[in-house]
């Protein structure tokens, strides 16, 4: 049997836990629900002075009122904006969640910001504060301070000459509640279900800024959900979250889950740091992205296959080496953000680790399917969460229907009328199918397939995602539109192809003239051609081009999710990319 559709289960709005029963109608209420269950219990653990210490409820608590008590005397309205700039820290969610408290809504932008983006989404926000974390974050607000008139007051996490430190304003708030100890949750009360909780901009893979409007009943259904699938097995469950929380990821399955669930959440110090944060926490849960646990698994399998004596321990060794790599106590991960690679969901798998892909979007707030504990097929993305449906349209396009979908986009009546349908379908631009009556398929990008000139429809991902299994390619992007044939665009693997250059006694005194050493194009050549070999000729990448740096956040290239942002990129190699189809060979 065979259909277009799928209907997950019925969302649970009233959750009980082993600690708590609620059914919140704002994030506050949850947050202030769970806080006077929990009291001293830990919510998060912090690194200070080298140190993981815990933070408990009561703290956090206090940290938030007295904050959003000076945020109010301040002058910050319900329904105004107030954007956060920062790395992912103690003070990030005690800031968001203050604003939240006042009836406002936060703006959370990506910390690796150019200032000139950073002006961009302040202005169309209108966002009448700003907390940053440190100096490096005021420098990029300070060329533009005088372009944006409606953004009065400036906060920071660190000291920072001329913006009020966030320790400053608490002491403010602290004073403030002593007249008036109910002045917060009187102003949280009157924030409700639909009521606008964050802006998170994002341009995805097109480059279009647009201001994805969520509100408390959009965060809380996907929370609700979330939990409904992925319960804690005990009291002391620690989540490790890295994931930016200024993106929506994070934000709702790292963050709002912690407080859902009253589980324990650690903050990474940073993406450096994080394999040593992996063996001090030693997490039972973590969110990630597909490049995350493939570079885990390459590590894993490079000291293994170093080493003579661990390679004759087989099976055993891959085991114990996964399982040291996340600390010793991981329950189960997840995959999302892109693709994941079906052969590094089966590696996770066949050592121990439970690794369940899930797909959503910003406008989805995030989660619409996501392998299970229950219901896990790899290769797919999963079933519908609690309380969402999935249809596929006619020309393949997946739709998507549930109380998790955007408000809208931010001043864009227009692009929310073409994202969102009158039936309440958001169109969701992914192309995909439905697996065995149940699980879904993401097969491409619907508006990244191309024809070449002989009328052959091309799937990039797919193509990409082969080139990229391969140790010494890093990064891809496939090129063909109405041409005779598909080339790309190589990252190599500069690890992998440097030691190999070392074995093959090449020298070379930069990776631009390494890149274009003859023997190691004819082993680059070879590597893609061993990647293509699953696919029909017309598919195949003919020629290709080797890059010397790979794409970035900071230089446009990806999204902060890792995303390839594909027509950014080819616009600008594409004069080298038609170069290749100046001759008849392929």
């Amino acid at each position: 049997m065979t259909t277009n559709s799928l209907k997950g289960e019925p969302l649970e709005l009233r959750w009980r836990s082993a600690w708590c029963e609620h059914q919140a109608r704002s994030i506050p209420a949850l947050f202030q629900s769970q806080a006077e269950t929990l009291g001293d219990s830990t919510l998060y653990w912090v690194k200070r002075d080298g140190v993981y210490q815990p933070v408990s409820w009561q703290t956090v608590k206090r940290d938030v009122e007295t904050l959003a008590a000076a945020l109010l005397a301040r002058g910050v309205q319900p329904g105004e904006r107030v954007a956060i700039l920062s790395e992912n820290c103690y003070e990030w969610v005690v800031a968001d969640m203050a604003i939240l408290h006042c009836g406002a809504a936060s703006v959370t932008l990506h910390f690796p910001l150019t200032s000139s983006q950073i002006e961009e989404q302040l202005r169309d926000s209108e966002a009448c504060a700003i907390f940053v974390s440190n100096a490096t974050q005021a420098q990029k607000i300070e060329p533009i301070r005088a372009n944006l008139p409606f953004l009065k007051h400036f906060f920071s996490f660190q000291p920072v000459s001329g913006w009020t430190p966030i320790g400053a304003l608490q002491r403010e708030g602290e004073v403030l509640l002593r007249d008036k100890p109910t002045l917060v949750r009187e102003t949280a009360e009157a924030t409700g279900w639909d009521t606008l909780a964050t802006l998170i901009y994002t341009s995805g893979t097109t480059g279009e800024s647009k201001g994805v409007m969520l509100s408390h009943g959009n965060l809380l259904a996907n929370m609700y959900a979330c939990i409904q699938v992925f319960p804690p097995p005990g009291r002391d469950y620690v989540m490790l979250n890295f994931l930016p929380l200024s993106h929506i990821y994070a934000h709702t399955c790292d963050y709002l889950v912690a407080i859902g669930l009253g589980v324990q959440m650690a903050f990474a110090e940073s993406f450096d740091t994080l394999a040593q944060n992996l063996q001090e926490v030693r997490p039972h849960a973590l969110n990630g992205v597909p490049r995350f646990y493939e570079k885990v698994r390459e590590r894993v399998v490079g000291v293994i296959q170093s080493k003579p004596f661990l390679r004759l321990l087989g099976n055993y060794a891959y085991k114990k080496g996964m399982r040291r790599a996340f600390g010793g106590r991981l329950i189960w991960a997840v995959s999302g953000g892109a693709a994941l690679d079906p052969q590094v969901a089966e590696f996770y798998w066949e050592n121990g680790i439970q690794l369940f892909q899930g797909y959503g979007l910003t406008e989805t707030s995030p989660v619409l399917t996501s392998n299970t504990p229950k219901h896990n097929k790899i290769g797919t993305v999963g079933i519908p969460f609690p309380g969402v449906e999935i249809k596929i349209a006619d020309d393949g396009e997946i739709l998507a229907r549930g109380p998790n979908i955007m408000k809208g986009y931010w001043r864009k009546p227009e692009a929310t009328a073409q994202a969102i349908d009158p039936d309440g379908w958001f169109h969701t631009g992914d192309v995909g199918e439905i697996v065995d009556g149940r699980y879904l398929r993401i097969t491409d990008r619907k508006k990244d397939i191309f024809v070449l000139a002989g009328g052959k429809n091309i799937a990039p991902v797919a193509l990409e995602t082969a080139l990229i299994r391969n140790p010494y390619i890093e990064q891809a992007v496939v090129y063909g539109d109405k041409k005779k044939f598909v080339s790309a665009l190589i990252v190599p693997d500069f690890v992998q192809l440097e030691a190999w250059a070392e074995k093959q006694g090449i020298a070379y005194p930069s990776r631009q003239e390494l890149i274009q050493h003859p023997k190691v194009v004819e082993w680059m050549t070879a590597q893609v051609e061993d990647a293509m070999h699953p696919f029909a000729a017309y598919e195949k990448v003919k020629r290709f081009i080797l890059l010397p740096e790979p794409f970035t956040f900071e230089a446009g290239d990806v999204t902060v999710t890792l995303k390839i942002r594909r027509a950014r990129i080819l616009e600008r190699y594409r004069a080298q990319l038609d170069s290749l189809y100046d001759t008849e060979r392929v």
